[in-house]
């Protein structure tokens, strides 16, 4: 395994980190976390919902930038795992998740890239992209062509917009709006599109179009979907990483809150996904691991994850949050206090935590100053054991 030996036996008392394993921090608090891994059994037995999570991941992995079509769309407007319990539930427009109902679609990721100019409809610009799995092409075929028809029709001025490129893609727009959906099916998958431009001359928007499937074609070359069949076996956490986060809920595979994502995927859940994919790939961060108001990065050696580490400062203080000093005893923790609530999550984030210990930079959040140091102080137990 990746993890060295450090001394568990010293990790599980009240002296954590003591001299027995070289540091010095023999009265650190950590409250009622555990300092050392909790088991848990959510990749133990078939799941459809956990290979579901995990496929959508997979397919993440493969979707296109929006700032590769357009350098302006620079700005991540939302995205992630857009299948649920109930089927498609995220960023495809109510008739066309409607549309879906009666497939079996298997897993799905999607991202939306804009210009951040909403305020301004005028020189808005947006490329949203999805792409869904169904159990075989015949099915995918299907699917595309509901919801084109169902899009098609939820308008009486819209018109198809053919692309000679690619025959095979249902498109259609409403002349004099800015605006286009598509469909295009590769293999058993659905690669849907939807953008919004500034010039609403059809040429634009098939040239546009033309540009997105062939490089979302491209980032998919060599990709293998996962079947049907095989989809309950897929493991979330095959290298073990959530079990190595504080444990604060329930181990349940959750697309928010319980989740392993690759760089790519979690670099579309962020502000700036292609500057995030950037630093991410400074530091060979090769996994992210979500465990509610923790997030674990898994950096290529204990070098890149001080880097790492240096980067996620800088967001947090560009954040608003400043520096209220280090955990004492433990080299690699810093905390933060916000400057004011987050508004845009319901999630604790008044204070954080940075953890580093050798190839790992954990960031742990909590709306109490003592409560995320006693995480940080956790945190970094659980990192300083071996599996």
């Amino acid at each position: 395994m990746r993890y060295r030996s450090r001394c568990l036996a010293a990790l599980l008392s009240l002296a954590l980190l003591t001299s027995a394993c070289g540091d010095d921090s023999a009265e650190a608090d950590h409250g009622g976390y555990a300092l050392e891994p909790v088991p848990g059994a959510f990749d133990d037995a078939p799941s459809r919902v956990r290979g579901s999570l995990v496929e959508s991941v997979r397919i993440g992995e493969r979707l296109l930038f929006a700032d590769r079509v357009d350098p302006d769309l620079v700005e991540g407007d939302g995205g992630g795992v857009v299948v649920g319990a109930r089927g498609v539930d995220e960023l495809l427009s109510g008739v066309q998740q409607s549309a879906l109902q009666p497939f079996d679609v298997l897993a799905g990721f999607g991202a939306i890239g804009s210009n951040g100019r909403p305020d301004n409809e005028q020189q808005h610009k947006l490329l949203s992209i999805t792409i869904l799995s169904l159990p075989d092409a015949e099915q995918a075929g299907a699917a595309a062509q509901a919801m084109a028809a169902a899009d098609f029709g939820a308008n009486t001025e819209n018109a198809p917009l053919p692309l000679p490129d690619y025959p095979a893609a249902l498109s259609h727009w409403r002349p004099g709006v800015p605006t286009v959906g598509s469909w295009l099916v590769w293999k058993n998958l659905v690669i849907r599109v939807y953008a919004k431009v500034v010039d609403p001359r059809p040429e634009v928007l098939t040239e546009l179009l033309t540009r997105t499937y062939r490089a979302q074609l491209t980032e998919l070359d060599g990709f293998v979907p996962t079947s049907a069949a095989d989809l309950p076996t897929l493991k979330l956490d095959s290298a073990h990483l959530l079990t190595r986060v504080v444990k604060t809920g329930e181990y349940w595979p959750d697309r928010w809150d319980f989740m392993i994502y690759g760089p790519r995927t979690y670099a579309l859940l962020l502000d700036k996904p292609a500057a995030r994919l950037r630093d991410f790939e400074a530091s060979s961060i090769d996994a992210v691991a979500v465990s509610y108001n923790k997030f674990l990065h898994r950096a290529r050696d204990a070098s890149a994850a001080r880097t790492h580490a240096e980067t996620e400062e800088k967001t947090l203080l560009a954040a608003d949050y400043t520096a209220i000093g280090e955990v004492s005893g433990l080299s690699g923790v810093t905390c933060y206090r916000a400057a004011r609530p987050n508004t845009e999550v319901s999630a604790a984030r008044r204070f954080a935590c940075l953890v580093r210990r050798d190839e790992f930079v954990a960031r742990v959040y909590s709306n109490q100053e003592t409560d995320v140091r006693q995480l940080a102080v956790a945190q970094y137990a659980l990192l300083s054991g071996s599996r």
